[in-house]
């Protein structure tokens, strides 16, 4: 039984890390977007990204490490302020320098995310 949640947790753990490289792909894009339609599109792809990938640590990671729940809160809690700053930036004009600021700040803080799932949690994962 733990060979099977061990392969389990390992499929989980190379499906996120996908996802959080897929991610910092799209936000590279949307920086680098030459006109606002681009950007726009970009920036798109780039919210529903996010929105799976949070999607996909709670329901796939975060329950596997509910025993870690100071770890698990303060994750949340990151991802609840993502999602604010997303919901704002959604107000913004893609062209403006407020807007590119604002997505250099998300990038930052959705990387530093994931860099923290991927050292606090995934350890969890693997020793089970």
């Amino acid at each position: 039984m733990t060979h099977v949640s061990t392969t389990a947790n390992t499929g989980v753990i190379g499906y996120v890390k996908a996802q959080h490289l897929t991610t910092h792909t799209l936000f590279v894009k949307t920086l680098r977007a030459v006109d606002v339609t681009e950007r726009q599109q970009c920036f798109a792809e780039l919210r529903a990204a996010l929105t799976a990938q949070e999607v996909t640590e709670e329901l796939l990671i975060h329950p596997r490490v509910e025993r870690s729940v100071r770890v698990v809160e303060s994750l949340r809690g990151e991802a609840d302020d993502a999602k604010e700053q997303l919901d704002q930036m959604e107000q913004l004009d893609p062209a403006s320098a407020e807007f590119e600021t604002a997505l250099a700040d998300l990038q930052q803080a959705t990387e530093d995310h994931t860099q923290r799932i991927e050292i606090e949690e995934f350890p969890l994962l693997t020793d089970r």
